[in-house]
């Protein structure tokens, strides 16, 4: 059998941008040649399509605008019947879609996507609706745990509901922000004590992630993480906390967890940390982390136990990371966010469980196929005699 041709989608509309490049990377690193043919399929921070072999080389990346005059404008097509990439203009040299007049573009298809995309537009469900109307197979979350994983607020409606523990908070709007500040400060002062933690609701990566001590704190936080979203979430800072993140790769069926891992900070990981401190090679480790976690075998297997059950209250698919927050002298174990693409696929917390990134890889890839096969079982249209037989046919219509 040919490779299956696997379109890697990366970059995006996102403050994750540049990280996603280096997710992307790694796994077209790791995808094994020999079953599969990756297909660079690079969104810029503008919205613009491409591929081409020049997104095969991290060093192109380094000028995101010189990258685009090396790359193929496209156009990705979501008819059902005829799903792939499209030419976005009639080609000035030789690529993939060789010297097809303009006038007749044909289809490069795609046998299953990647969606390897960071943050807002890519990770909150938008990417997953355009492929599900494209009908192609897809790895990780489909559109509604994508959604919901993405938006903090809903992601603990859904925690809560399976009995999962999470960090009370209090949420605000942009407009009522801007609109009645004393009142929101004094609501949050009411509810927590400080220090508090201020967060955009839709947003990754500690961007716009504030520590704030005090009242002119508090106010400065909410303008930044206003910035980045149009909702934001305020959380009590909680005292001798240990970070530890935990990984699931599953399906609807079968789930199971990786090794865990604790990051080593002065506090929560920037975004530099986390990205900017670490190699390719590493996973986008940044600062060190100690994995496997060194805690006790008890809390690693309840730490584990709690990641799939927050895995399947979103109905998660492919990989997750999902991040905790401990207090282990009280033995409590609170969720603090799910990722439904984590950064590096988590590579590195599954190595350690026995399972390279290669494998990883085919087995995502072995989900997003059982998926679309259950999919494919459904009926989505039936005929009917409703437009032929209905007499408004034969009325005027329109407002009167």
């Amino acid at each position: 059998m040919s490779p299956l041709r696997v379109g890697m989608i990366f970059g995006g509309r996102s403050v994750e941008h540049e990280v996603s490049v280096l997710t992307a990377h790694q796994a077209i690193a790791a995808l094994p040649r020999d079953r599969f043919t990756p297909v660079p399929i690079y969104i810029s921070k503008a919205g613009q399509w491409f591929t081409g072999e020049a997104l095969l080389d991290l060093k192109n990346f380094s000028d995101l605008e010189q990258l685009q005059t090396l790359a193929e404008p496209i156009i990705f097509s979501a008819d059902a019947t005829q799903p792939g990439l499209l030419p976005r203009r009639a080609p000035e040299r030789k690529g993939i879609f060789g010297a097809r007049a303009q006038a007749e573009p044909m289809v490069e298809p795609l046998d299953v996507v990647f969606p390897l995309l960071h943050g807002s537009h890519g990770e909150d469900g938008t990417l997953q609706g355009l492929l599900e109307l494209a009908d192609l197979p897809y790895t990780g979350c489909g559109v509604e745990a994508s959604a919901i994983g993405m938006d903090k607020l809903m992601a603990k409606m859904a925690l809560r509901a399976a009995g999962i523990p999470t960090l009370p908070d209090y949420a605000l709007s942009r407009a009522r922000w801007q609109r009645e500040p004393d009142a929101v400060v004094a609501e949050i002062e009411a509810a927590f004590p400080y220090p508090v933690f201020v967060k955009p609701v839709s947003l990754g990566s500690s961007i716009g992630v504030s520590n704030a001590e005090d009242a002119t704190a508090l106010r400065f936080a909410i303008d930044v993480a206003a910035t980045y979203d149009n909702r934001v979430m305020i959380e009590p800072a909680q005292q001798n906390i240990v970070e530890i993140n935990c990984a699931v790769l599953g399906n609807d069926s079968e789930a199971r967890a990786s090794v865990c891992e604790r990051p080593v900070s002065a506090g929560t990981l920037s975004y530099e940390e986390k990205y900017l401190k670490g190699g390719k090679a590493d996973g986008m480790k940044g600062a060190r982390r100690i994995i496997p976690a060194d805690i006790s075998d008890d809390l690693t297997q309840a730490i584990q136990q709690r990641a799939i059950a927050a895995f399947r209250a979103i109905g998660a698919a492919g990989v997750a990371r999902v991040d905790f927050l401990v207090q282990p002298a009280e033995n409590t174990v609170y969720v603090n966010e799910i990722n439904t693409i984590p950064g590096s696929l988590a590579f590195y917390l599954w190595e350690p469980a026995g399972v390279p990134f290669p494998e990883l890889l085919t087995t995502m890839i072995g989900y997003a196929q059982t998926r679309y096969r259950e999919k494919r079982r459904s009926t989505f249209a039936f005929s009917s005699s409703l437009l032929s037989a209905n007499p408004l046919l034969g009325a005027k219509t329109g407002a009167r």
